[in-house]
């Protein structure tokens, strides 16, 4: 499953458990919750995300992006 970046809007970081809750309620399987920055990380199958942009709190949902270095990097 792809991984995701779940944004959390400012009003609705007082309440994360709850987000977070419902966040697996939508079908998140959440890797980390980063209260501070009001970011919750995972992974969900692409036809669940509109689920999770419904839910009440979340402010914005993006795909994670993997950075393997330039293609000539010897990593």
């Amino acid at each position: 499953m792809p991984k995701i970046m779940v944004s959390i809007d400012d009003e609705s970081m007082t309440d994360m458990p709850r987000l977070v809750d419902d966040l697996r309620r939508a079908g998140l399987l959440v890797d980390e919750v980063f209260e501070a920055l009001g970011t919750v990380t995972g992974s969900i199958a692409p036809e669940a995300v509109d689920t999770l942009m419904a839910v009440p709190g979340v402010a914005a949902v993006e795909w994670q992006r993997d950075n393997y270095g330039p293609a000539d990097s010897s990593i």
